[in-house]
């Protein structure tokens, strides 16, 4: 095992060897990362006699008698396991926990003390005589086998050198749901009790995948949460006993993402994916995927309702397709021009009318791509063999002749004008006046709600505590959003479980927009070189964004290695203390600082999103440097500007 990718299939490859004959039961999460390695069809082809939910409403039939179970463990999802064991008539029964059985003990034990089993590393086998034990009281019967078993399924990858993790993508660096912790001095217990357990559970699963590739990590981070992060993995009793036995040494640095929240709230990217992504609906149950309207290929009428999905929609990866792994890996680090030639290239080898070939044409319009694409109409033996570069087409053509499409160029001049007079005026800017402006007329221009309080978020991220914004400005923005979020409440909550919104509650709201936007211009206030993302142009005209991420990572491949003194390194505590104690009585020089590059692998890992954009524009700097480190980028997910916004504003 050699790449994320290959942790990833491998423990796959754990649970395909024990659902032979059985009915195998998903959560999303663990159905979402089967879709990233293969889909349905693995679980079908590998012996499974049935594919379900995990739903308390779903059962066995009569004549199925073994179940395995791809869960969080969560309490919740054991009750729902325990009302479909209650309501079958299982005699073998399979748990898997996809969550580390260290954290599922604490979580089964919560409120007693526990801290013994912790500390001699025996947590994780008294975890599987509890999840056991719990199977064969449900069953009920005997005789009947149950097995409980960690199988450390929590990540995708997209590329070779990118991963996510689906399980915790509504993570977002908050203390106690706030922005910004009660005191400067912070620990596990400013969390609230679901942050707690998810920051627990990510290390978990972090410290399997460094197990698995045999990889003994050195820490550095930046932000508050990141440390925390840090500190669970440095000091939990399963990492230090898996540092013991792994060898190869990598760099993991893990980055707050609420330190910079422009990149990902921006309208103006050129990556082909997060301009799907931003416009096209997600697909159902999945938080990376975007859903296809498939009835330009079928024979049948088709109403589209969102409420009622009649045709199964298509998506964009496609993990046993080569050819659509290419084209994928296109949409984040390739323009949409040359997006636009692949597809028409592939296309027009399964073309039934034999539009003109690529190499004739100056340009690729999506009508001549959508040409091809309904020429296959109703024609399903080309479909079946050619699903998913269709799929994918179909995806760009819709996305390009979307009209929210043009809701995101007038988002993206918007973004350019923005900086231009934040850059220009600083303290004397009229930018908010703007936008408060623009949220008014939003229905003339037909502007959702949503994007322009991404765009705020924006504008708070990028100046931080560079422009004090006028105080009857903010004053008659909070009016402003007042009214507007009373307006547009059932698109913007939609989905969201806050009740009903009335006159009162949309100003509370507004108020705490407000103070969440001003908590966003001070989360750089403790950085020292990374304190600014508003830069002058390398051309000396105009202004430009240049992230905390981008920062960072020039400096990283910077062979003159400048310092970084908001990049903290978790060193090896006690032992530093006493080898600095020892270098002092025996005068010799002390040990260089440790840098991220010393290292051939580096993993930078961003706690609350990341854009596909991003990754491109950080691997052109990485790949321009020269440097021969192999560097990977993980984070929680791919996000784009509404979600964004929701994770830190909502």
């Amino acid at each position: 095992m050699t790449s994320v990718k290959d942790f990833g299939k491998a423990w796959w490859t754990e649970v395909y060897n024990r659902i032979i004959g059985a009915v195998v039961f998903l959560d999303d999460y663990s159905a979402e990362c089967l879709h990233w390695y293969g889909g349905l069809f693995n679980l079908l082809t590998g012996g499974a006699v049935a594919v379900k939910t995990l739903s308390p409403f779903e059962f066995c039939k009569k004549e199925h008698r073994k179940a395995v179970f791809i869960t969080q463990a969560t309490s919740t999802q054991l009750q729902t396991i325990k009302e479909i064991i209650r309501n079958s008539d299982l005699t073998h029964c399979i748990l898997v926990s996809c969550a580390s059985l260290d954290v599922v003990y604490l979580e089964l034990n919560e409120g007693k003390d526990v801290t013994d089993a912790i500390a001699s590393g025996k947590a994780p086998a008294e975890a599987t005589k509890q999840l056991e034990e719990m199977l064969l009281d449900w069953i009920g019967k005997q005789p009947s086998a149950v097995e409980a078993v960690y199988i450390p399924i929590f990540s995708i990858a997209p590329t070779n050198v990118i991963f996510l993790t689906p399980p915790y993508h509504s993570m977002c660096p908050k203390y106690d749901g706030k922005l910004l912790p009660e005191s400067s001095s912070i620990d596990l217990y400013s969390l609230q009790n679901e942050e707690r357990s998810m920051l627990r559970r990510l290390a978990g699963g972090l410290n399997s995948m460094f197990d698995s590739l045999n990889y003994k990590e050195d820490i550095f981070y930046i932000g508050q949460y990141s440390s925390l992060l840090a500190g669970v993995l440095e000091n939990s009793p399963v990492s230090v006993a898996r540092k013991k036995n792994c060898s190869i040494p990598i760099s993991l640095v893990i980055v707050d993402r609420t330190l910079d929240l422009c990149g990902v709230t921006s309208h103006s990217v050129e990556s082909v994916l997060d301009k799907m992504m931003g416009i096209l609906p997600k697909f159902p149950g999945q938080s990376n995927e975007i859903a296809v309207d498939m009835s330009a290929l079928c024979e049948a009428n088709v109403i589209s309702h969102p409420e009622d999905v009649q045709l199964s929609p298509g998506c964009l990866f496609h993990a046993n397709d080569d050819s659509c792994l290419q084209t994928y890996d296109y949409m984040i680090n390739k323009s949409q021009k040359e997006v636009m030639f692949d597809l028409y290239n592939k296309l027009s080898k399964i073309d039934v009318q034999k539009s003109p070939g690529p190499k004739t044409l100056l340009k690729v319009t999506p009508q001549s791509v959508e040409k091809i694409i309904t020429a296959s109409k109703g024609n399903y033996e080309i479909i079946s063999n050619h699903l998913g570069v269709l799929q994918q087409a179909l995806g760009v053509v819709q996305m390009l002749k979307s009209p929210k499409r043009v809701q995101f160029d007038l988002l993206m001049s918007l973004e350019r004008q923005v900086i231009e007079n934040l850059a220009a005026s600083r303290d004397s800017t009229s930018v908010l006046h703007q936008l408060s402006h623009l949220i008014k007329t939003r229905k003339d221009r037909n502007l959702p709600l949503g994007n322009l309080l991404a765009l705020l978020v924006h504008v708070y991220s990028l100046t931080g505590t560079e422009v004090m914004f006028n105080k009857q400005h903010e004053d008659h923005l909070q009016e402003t959003l007042n009214v507007a979020i009373f307006e547009d409440h059932k698109t913007l909550f939609n989905n969201m479980d806050i009740g009903p919104v009335t006159p009162e509650s949309s100003e509370k709201i507004s108020k705490n927009i407000m103070n969440s936007l001003k908590d966003i211009s001070l989360m750089r206030k403790n950085l020292q070189r990374y304190n600014s993302v508003l830069k002058p142009c390398e051309s000396g005209i105009g202004h430009e964004y240049r992230g905390v991420l981008q920062q960072l990572v020039d400096d990283l491949v910077n062979t003159e290695r400048p310092d970084i003194p908001d990049l903290r390194h978790r060193n090896e505590g006690i032992k530093d203390l006493l080898r600095s104690g020892l270098n002092i009585l025996t005068s010799k020089k002390s040990k260089v600082a440790k840098h991220p590059m010393d290292n051939q692998t580096v993993i930078i890992f961003i706690i609350g999103g990341i854009t596909a954009d991003e990754c491109k524009q950080l691997h052109r700097s990485i790949i321009t440097s020269g440097i021969d480190n192999n560097v990977i980028i993980g984070s929680t997910k791919f996000v784009t500007p509404v979600e964004a916004m929701k994770d830190v504003l909502l």
